[in-house]
């Protein structure tokens, strides 16, 4: 796919990965849609994509919310009228034994982490197939997809929910041009990580650890060169 000129929406877009690709997407000539639930850090991203000579807005966005997405794909919509590509980036994680962790901590990871998936491809599909064009979809899981780790069990499951939703869709959309795709890091320097392992730790082995920009850099790979590649692949960025 040629990006140029192209419109992405890139939830959690504010910091980390998500920041990342909208950075990388507008570099390549996207015009970007910067959403997540904190506003001075995609207004932040929208602006960084300004400077940059990109077009660029930011919608304040809870995934979990179906109002907050309607209302998204709708801003999105109104000020360039067509959708693209979709990075479905936006996730939590709680690092806690699963008899200790609360109803709402594994609510809003389920809700974050796979009901966003679902609520924004619901929204932004109809879109997608009315404008007759090729589309992408990339949807970020995880290696905690693949592999279970310890304290991790709701956002192991939610991830490799993203994997079962990823080949589904992927079969149901590919008659209308449309590829799906999940990409799912390893061990990256985000906030996220941080949260997960303690600023300590962080702070003594985040530059051996893989870069935003990395990861961004594949996602952005994806978009490109998806008219070669098979739609429901996933690709493991792990070093």
């Amino acid at each position: 796919m040629e990006l140029k000129g192209k419109v992405a929406i890139v939830t959690g877009s504010g910091r980390g990965i998500g920041k990342a690709t909208a950075l990388a997407l507008a570099e390549k000539g996207c015009n970007v849609v910067v959403a997540a639930r904190t506003l001075d850090e995609i207004v932040s991203t929208a602006k960084e994509i300004q400077k940059m000579g990109g077009k660029a807005i930011a919608v304040k966005a809870d995934v979990g919310s179906s109002k907050d997405v309607k209302d998204l794909v709708a801003k999105t919509m109104k000020e360039f009228g067509r959708i693209d590509v979709l990075v479905n980036n936006a996730g939590v994680l709680y690092n806690k034994p699963l008899a200790q962790m609360s109803e709402r901590e594994w609510d809003e990871t389920v809700n974050t982490n796979l009901r966003g998936i679902y609520l924004c491809d619901k929204e932004v599909l109809p879109q997608m197939i009315k404008q007759k064009r090729e589309s992408v979809i990339v949807n970020i899981s995880s290696g905690a997809g693949h592999t279970a780790y310890e304290n991790m069990a709701a956002y192991c499951a939610t991830k490799s929910g993203v994997l079962a939703i990823n080949s589904s869709l992927a079969e149901e959309v590919g008659k209308h041009g449309i590829k799906v795709f999940t990409v799912c890091p390893g061990m990256t320097a985000t906030k996220m990580v941080e949260n997960w392992i303690g600023p300590i730790k962080y702070k003594l082995t985040k530059n051996t650890m893989m870069q935003p920009e990395k990861i961004a850099q594949k996602i952005v790979d994806v978009c490109m060169n998806s008219h070669r590649l098979t739609s429901g692949k996933c690709f493991d960025v792990f070093n």
